[in-house]
């Protein structure tokens, strides 16, 4: 399966009212590790130092909120699968119904 195939595998599952969630992508090959951080920095991947599960991680944002928008995201992806770049992706945990605070009444 494609890291887009899997990244709108886990779309699908997510209830309508998400906030954000985090995404999850491990490489098939470390020697491809330099590709694929240049590839996913349009999404703000954050790359795992040390021991763990996976070798990216992703905070991806649904309307507002601090993430990478969907699109943005999908479009990193598509270029791991241009390059060749084998691997799993998978999310983590996702937040729902988080707004953001209203304006204050007072003060600056």
């Amino acid at each position: 399966m494609s890291h887009v195939e899997a990244f709108d595998a886990v779309l699908d599952d997510l209830p309508g009212d998400w906030s954000f969630f985090e995404a999850y992508v491990a490489l098939d090959d470390p020697n491809r590790l330099s590709d694929a951080r240049v590839a996913l920095a349009r999404a703000n991947a954050r790359p795992l130092y040390g021991a763990g599960d996976h070798d990216f991680s992703i905070t991806i944002a649904n309307t507002h909120g601090h993430g990478a928008r969907v699109g943005v995201v999908r479009s990193a992806l598509q270029l791991l699968d241009d390059l060749h770049i084998t691997g799993r992706t998978w999310a983590g945990q996702a937040t729902v119904l988080t707004r953001p605070a209203p304006a204050h009444r007072y003060g600056p």
